[in-house]
């Protein structure tokens, strides 16, 4: 893949083209600000870009689609993006067509039919890119990784802050996980792994799942199958302990007997069966149990009211009746006349009554009374006591009854729970037992999960032999000492820094590393920014060459800006210079791509103007003077 021309559609219905030779250098030279870094932003994002890294300013504001004429050997690719809406990084809206003899389109009358997906999707199968897929090693965390266009354009740019970086080799390196990406799909576009070797890795991991369920399964069966005849006798044991088998004539060494007997345990077994009284007898027992207690308690109260009252009462009567013995005893209460004129003591006349004699005659007299009604109230107060002692007792012999019936009803329900737990305790060991006769039976798929087990560790370790890690390790090593071969040629030629020792690509690192005698030393800890552009071309060359010799699905072209900017920092120094060390460098890259005979377009930006006839026949675009990518009558009214 390599390009034909560049196209941008502007807002005014205008075109303007930029034309490119195919397997040769195609140099821009011109001043800082005239857009030249943006043909590397425009070739990214049409070829699906994440984002558009164009600069807000000028070719934002005047361009409303940009294209690009791919070339396919017999076949041309024509593809279009649109500009991002104003305040948006990107646009989901690519148009897209195929040809042999396919040309730009005139104007911009083509819409949107396919989005980033389809291109990326689109120019991956044309570019030959196979389904892949590169799987973490066991225990990382990321995700499966299948390359595309999208990571094969990891080796197609070399930005102006990247072809002088010592940090990175790689475009886009210094973005989070684009350097893992670049390990994990590396080794597809170098071929150390094919696509045969991708399936083979596939496959064995979809295998090392299934054997890790299988075996999981194979071990859950031995377990259910627990030990089959000390399990049964173990469960003929258990089944008696809780009624389940009474008989005791079971010989213990014949496994079909003890399957037939706990099979016939199962069949037979029936739970027995558990009546409770409710709770809600229970509750009006308790009711009936509390008034007759209360009752009992108000008539224990009454009579020890009425006894004590009695006692009282006795007591009275006992003085009065000792008092009236003593009377009698002397004669006075018999004949006692009790009238006013004689005395109440010895009977005689008076001249005048005494004062208090009507008074002892009242007191004689209610005496006698009370006396009297004291003795008739006895029998009464007996009968009350005796009829409140009769009712106490009836009471009693309620409680009793209601006592009774209660104990009977938590007697009952208490043989209910030990019958219900008899019922657990039964059906968990026919569970068991259940368990067990199942587990038995499933001894002809034991027999199948370990053949299945077996076939899939036989494929496992063929798999493993195909996939030799050494013979990986072996294709790896070869690649990378006939790139370190070239790479170490190419650091003499351009006078690199430690160019007597071999130059290579660690791939582990993603930089290139000088093996000196004494240490290996990384491209980060070189110096001068000289030594980092030339390292970066060598490696880039020798990567493309190695592509294009191997015939890996990986565009042919390279797009480099500003490789002399480590030179002259300035447009003024740079313009019409003849430069030794500019010269040299740029001698390279014509000789590198004159090597691959047309297989490789590299595009070039830069400030410098060299007057060696070889750099001007390869100038495309000049843009010192009004000249620019974008032109004035666009923006300028």
């Amino acid at each position: 893949m390599q390009i034909k021309e560049i196209v941008l559609y502007g807002v005014n219905g205008e075109i303007r083209n930029l034309p490119l030779n195919i397997g040769t250098v195609n140099i821009i030279s011109g001043k800082s600000k005239s857009g030249k870094s943006v043909i590397g932003d425009i070739i990214d994002y049409c070829l699906g870009g994440d984002s558009c890294d164009i600069a807000d300013g000028v070719v934002r504001e005047t361009v409303a689609w940009y294209g690009l004429l791919l070339n396919l050997g017999e076949e041309n690719i024509f593809v279009a993006r649109e500009t991002p809406p104003f305040g948006q990084q990107s646009t989901n809206k690519f148009y897209y067509e195929v040809g042999k003899s396919l040309t730009v389109p005139r104007s911009r009358s083509f819409v949107s039919n396919t989005n980033t997906a389809g291109i990326e999707e689109m120019l991956s199968r044309k570019l030959g890119i196979a389904e892949n897929l590169n799987i973490p090693p066991e225990g990382q965390t990321r995700l499966p990784l299948a390359a595309n266009i999208r990571h094969a354009l990891y080796y197609c740019f070399q930005n102006q802050d990247e072809i002088a970086a010592k940090n990175f080799l790689f475009h886009d390196q210094s973005k989070d996980y684009i350097t893992q990406a670049i390990k994990d799909t590396l080794p597809y576009f170098l071929g150390i792994v094919n696509e045969e070797t991708l399936e083979l890795e596939n496959e064995r991991a979809i295998l090392k799942r299934k054997l890790a369920i299988e075996k999981r399964g194979l071990e859950e069966v031995k377990m259910l199958q627990g030990g089959g005849l000390q399990k049964g006798i173990s469960l003929v044991a258990e089944a008696k302990s809780v009624g389940l088998l009474l008989d005791d004539t079971i010989n213990y060494d014949n496994f079909n007997e003890i399957y037939r007997t706990l099979t016939e345990t199962i069949g037979d077994w029936k739970p027995l069966k558990v009546t409770t009284i409710g709770m809600d007898k229970l509750s009006f027992l308790q009711n009936e149990l509390y008034n007759i207690r209360s009752e009992l308690d108000s008539i224990a109260e009454d009579i020890r009211n009425a006894k004590v009252f009695a006692g009282e009462t006795n007591g009275f009567v006992s003085e009065i009746e000792h008092q009236k013995i003593r009377l009698q005893s002397i004669g006075l209460f018999e004949t006692l006349s009790f009238e006013p004129g004689d005395c109440p003591l010895c009977a005689n006349s008076l001249s005048e009554p005494l004062p208090s004699a009507d008074a002892i005659k009242t007191a004689i007299k209610s005496l006698d009374a009370n006396l009297a009604s004291i003795s008739r109230e006895k029998p009464k107060l007996r009968k009350h006591i005796d009829e409140l002692e009769h009712k106490l007792q009836e009471f009693k012999e309620k409680e009793g009854v209601i006592k009774a019936e209660i104990d009977g009803i938590y007697a009952e329900n208490q043989d209910a729970i030990l019958l219900c737990d008899l019922n657990s305790r039964r059906a968990k060991t026919l569970g068991r037992i259940s368990l067990w006769l199942e587990s038995v039976q499933i001894v002809d798929n034991s027999s199948t999960k370990e053949a299945a087990v077996i076939e899939m560790q036989r494929r496992l370790a063929e798999i493993d032999r195909l996939l030799d890690g050494d013979d990986v390790e072996d294709r790896k090593r070869s690649i990378l000492n006939r790139m370190s071969v070239e790479m170490s040629q190419w650091a003499k030629e351009l006078q690199l820094e430690h160019s007597d020792n071999p130059y290579r690509l660690d791939m582990g690192k993603a930089t290139v590393v000088i093996d000196k005698p004494e240490r290996p030393v990384p491209l980060q800890q070189l110096g001068s920014g000289s030594n980092w552009v030339g390292i970066h071309l060598i490696a880039y060359f020798a990567l493309h060459r190695y592509f294009i010799s191997m015939n890996r699905p990986v565009p042919r072209f390279l797009f480099i800006d500003q490789p002399s900017q480590v030179y002259f920092p300035s447009d003024m120094d740079a313009k019409n210079t003849d430069r030794e060390e500019v010269n040299n460098l740029y001698k390279f890259i014509f000789d590198r791509v004159n090597d691959m005979k047309g297989e490789m377009q590299v595009i070039l930006v830069d400030h410098a103007d060299l007057n060696d006839d070889q750099f001007q026949k390869s100038v495309i675009e000049k843009w010192w003077g009004e000249e620019k990518l974008i032109p004035e009558s666009w923006y300028k009214k």
